[in-house]
């Protein structure tokens, strides 16, 4: 009888859950930390200038967000790298609070319920695919280097996990091209139907 996939998965995820919990404390606390920005920079009036919305920008956004992703996927390989990405899926964190934090501060609660339309559709999405690929790439470095202490050739290691962790980045860039175009077509929408 073949092992239910589902339960696989539940297995993989329990013996992993650490790592997952540590990337989501990444970005909410720089999620949280973005937020707090707006209340420092706002009162002294030194806010930037942020638009949101443009073909342009959002085009940009995508193409920023496929490079952080695959160079967190390539930090898996080392643990030099690894810091740089916790880093990086912090800064994406803080980005965003920043943002949903100014629309709440200019506006109120409109603010709010525009942050939820705006920035969240897409954000979501992008937000699980950095969480997931962050802690694989950890895993990932753990592997190697547990193979390397164990004096185990490093292409064996990677041959066993290669396939399914080059999966694993096909998947996180689909799922930021299909969050770039949520966040096209999507919010322009919402804010037709529930803002004016």
């Amino acid at each position: 009888m073949k092992p239910n996939i589902s339960s696989n998965i539940l297995h993989y995820l329990s013996n992993h859950m650490a790592y997952y919990i540590f990337i989501l404390i990444l970005l909410a606390c720089g999620t949280a930390a973005g937020a707090l920005l707006v209340n420092i920079y706002a009162p002294l009036h030194i806010m930037p200038d942020i638009h949101f919305g443009g073909n342009g920008q959002i085009f940009s956004a995508m193409v920023i967000d496929l490079l952080l992703l695959l160079f967190i996927w390539t930090s898996g390989f080392t643990l030099a790298g690894l810091p740089v990405a916790w880093f990086l899926i912090y800064m994406k964190g803080c980005l965003f609070g920043f943002a949903a934090g100014m629309m709440l501060y200019e506006n109120g609660l409109s603010g709010l319920a525009e942050a939820t339309v705006v920035l969240l559709p897409h954000n979501l999405l992008m937000m699980f695919v950095y969480i997931i690929l962050g802690a694989e790439s950890l895993i990932l470095a753990g592997q190697i280097w547990k193979g390397i202490g164990a004096r185990q050739p490093f292409i064996y290691t990677v041959r066993n996990m290669g396939a399914a962790y080059l999966i694993l980045l096909g998947a996180a860039l689909a799922v930021a091209g299909a969050a770039g175009v949520i966040e096209y077509y999507v919010p322009g929408f919402l804010v037709k139907v529930f803002i004016t």
